[in-house]
């Protein structure tokens, strides 16, 4: 019982640790999903800039194109060829 009560105190400090920490989730190099997303800065199909707050998110690529963005979850489809962090 008490390493049960101790896996779920560390399983709560890394949620909380992390809590406001942008979230990207790759499939392939066809699909992002980007949570934590504050606002786009550029768009166009071949290049996405996603402001994280503290950085810029660049994506590069063929057909990019926001699919969904809410709730600061912003979904990303096309052909990624690159990926950069701006301070």
């Amino acid at each position: 019982m008490a390493r049960k009560k101790e896996k779920n105190q560390a399983k709560k400090l890394v949620t909380d640790i992390f809590a406001d920490v942008p979230k990207i989730e790759m499939l392939g190099n066809r699909e992002m999903i980007v949570d934590g997303c504050k606002g786009v800065v550029e768009y166009d199909e071949n290049i996405i800039k996603l402001s994280l707050g503290e950085c810029v998110l660049s994506l590069s690529g063929d057909n990019l194109l926001i699919n969904s963005f809410d709730n600061n979850v912003a979904i990303i489809s096309g052909q990624i060829c690159e990926i950069s962090f701006v301070s």
